[in-house]
């Protein structure tokens, strides 16, 4: 909010110079003076004009007025999306340090969870043994599939049981091999993403929670992707754009966290 006011305030500031200058030149001309005034405003003098040159205050003048149409002009995040500022979501944030060492934070270790709150399994219709199970199962899947070791592939699956928002945290939504199955499937004919060269063990490490998404979740983000980004490009380098699921095209509709067009 501070750096919007420092803009408003700049742009008035170069505003009122404008309006200053022009009404002076127009007073200089009422009045019979205009070439000493224009001069002393930094218009270029006669002779200057035929050699093309300009006074210092015409050209501080002129790049004061195109830095003020810059800034006034409407602006996207969206030109190749270099301002995006990215956030880490991988699975190296699931780890919080403490008296000097790496520790696994509690919400994203899964197994732990299952055998600290019996009441956990319960509330997904399962004996704690028969979701421990399942979540043994994506692990092994993931470490066989991506060629993952053991924390890494414990973190993903923990990541995408609790949600990105964990909204699933007390009630984990692990998913099953079938549906990682057709999610990585879909990433790497939709995305410049390969299992052979280890790019979609990258991209699922940077953003685990994209196991969890459903075909028509990736396709709505694919459709509502601006014609001036490249989907497969943009979203291997940056996978978390795969939740953008709306572009309200400059007129905001209060979607702007699945918004393309906020970045």
């Amino acid at each position: 909010m501070k750096l919007q006011w420092r803009f408003f305030g700049l742009g008035l500031l170069l505003v009122t110079l404008c309006l200053w200058q022009s009404s002076a030149l127009t007073f200089a001309l009422a009045s019979g003076r205009s070439t000493r005034i224009a001069r002393g405003l930094g218009y270029p003098r006669k002779d200057d004009r035929r050699d093309g040159t300009a006074s210092p205050g015409a050209l501080w003048f002129m790049a004061a007025s195109a830095g003020l149409v810059k800034m006034l002009r409407p602006r996207t995040l969206l030109h190749g999306l270099g301002d995006r500022v990215k956030k880490d979501f991988s699975v190296k944030s699931a780890m919080i340090r403490r008296l000097g060492k790496w520790r696994l934070m509690k919400e994203f270790d899964m197994r732990q969870q299952i055998l600290d709150d019996p009441k956990m399994a319960k509330r997904c219709g399962k004996t704690s043994d028969e979701l421990i199970q399942d979540f043994t199962t994506a692990s092994e899947y993931l470490q066989a599939q991506l060629g993952l070791d053991v924390q890494v592939a414990e973190i993903c699956v923990s990541k995408v049981a609790t949600g990105l928002n964990l909204q699933f945290l007390g009630k984990p939504n692990i998913p099953t091999s079938e549906h990682m199955t057709e999610v990585m499937d879909w990433l790497t004919e939709n995305l410049a993403v390969s299992k052979e060269d280890g790019s979609l063990t990258r991209l699922v490490e940077q953003y685990p929670f994209v196991l969890g998404r459903t075909i028509d979740d990736l396709e709505e983000s694919q459709n509502f992707c601006p014609e001036d980004i490249d989907f497969k490009v943009a979203v291997a380098d940056d996978p978390a754009l795969i939740d953008k699921t709306y572009n309200c095209n400059g007129i905001c509709a209060s979607q702007c966290v699945a918004c393309w067009y906020n970045g």
